[in-house]
């Protein structure tokens, strides 16, 4: 199972840190390159855009500041939908309302691409302990 993870802040860094040191191969991304340092030394590879992380990727998790943010890096000209084969999972990890979420998986899956939203819980300290809680929700 290939990962990409988009959105490495605080929080992302951590939770994209947690896959790699399970040894699943990752492919990362954020607006700031310097944010993946850590994880490339530690064995994730860069993509440079979310479409690329989604083309090399079966599912890819995004951790972002705002509904608008995860829609950018969703349907974009470079974005997730544009590199994710049909079949691909988008996993949320940001903290997007119902309404928003499901609107984002109904573009989602004009793709064909399935939709988990699994936001966090926990704060920066538990991610960078492993220990956060994820609240997944989705399709069966």
């Amino acid at each position: 199972m290939n990962y990409g993870y988009i959105g490495l802040g605080n929080l992302g860094a951590h939770l994209a840190m947690s896959l790699v040191k399970a040894g699943f191969s990752v492919t990362v991304n954020d607006l700031n390159k310097e944010n993946a340092r850590d994880l490339v030394a530690a064995g994730a590879k860069w993509g440079e855009t979310p479409k690329a992380v989604a083309a090399a990727s079966d599912a890819v998790m995004t951790c972002l500041p705002s509904p608008r943010a995860s829609e950018a890096v969703l349907t974009g000209p470079d974005g997730v939908l544009a590199g994710l084969q049909r079949g691909g999972t988008w996993i949320e990890n940001s903290t997007l309302g119902r309404d928003e979420t499901l609107r984002l998986a109904a573009i989602a899956a004009e793709h064909g691409v399935e939709t988990l939203e699994a936001p966090v819980t926990g704060g920066v300290h538990l991610a960078a302990q492993g220990k956060i809680t994820v609240l997944a929700g989705g399709d069966k």
